[in-house]
């Protein structure tokens, strides 16, 4: 019996998950920076072709191939060339534990030659591999004119 009950301990024990969950840490932020750094710094050199690299396989698979990349383009053409950014929100999610993940979203404030777009990146690190673009969203009356 006393065999039996120590078993059903170790499974439990050896089941059991632990994962931390931490909001909006200055060390993940500067992680986050420094991507964003890298990413705008390829549109700024209009390396589009490299900023596709730094894209998940799940938005390649929505996007099609070079998807990302000839909207950067698009982008480029019809505002001109990328200027700065501002950081307007942000919320970074990192678990620990169990799972090792850390989610980056970023509201940004993107200034081009011919005026500033709202944009939405998000990438993700996953088990301490390299941080990769998830999702990219710019939006600007300037896209449409």
């Amino acid at each position: 019996m006393k065999n039996l009950i120590l078993l059903i301990i170790l499974v439990s024990v050896t089941s059991c998950t632990f994962n931390n969950v931490a909001i909006n840490q200055e060390a993940d932020n500067k992680d986050g920076k420094a991507f964003l750094n890298e990413f705008y710094g390829k549109i700024n050199t209009r390396d589009f072709e490299g900023a596709e690299v730094m894209i998940g396989d799940s938005l390649k698979k929505m996007a099609g191939d070079h998807g990302i990349s000839k909207m950067l383009q698009f982008i480029n053409t019809k505002v001109g060339n990328y200027k700065s950014y501002k950081i307007a929100d942000l919320y970074i999610r990192s678990i620990t534990g169990n799972v090792n993940e850390t989610s980056y979203n970023y509201k940004l404030k993107v200034k081009y030659q011919k005026g500033t777009i709202d944009e939405i990146i998000g990438f993700k690190r996953q088990n301490g591999k390299s941080i990769k673009i998830n999702s990219y969203h710019a939006y600007s009356d300037l896209l449409i004119h």
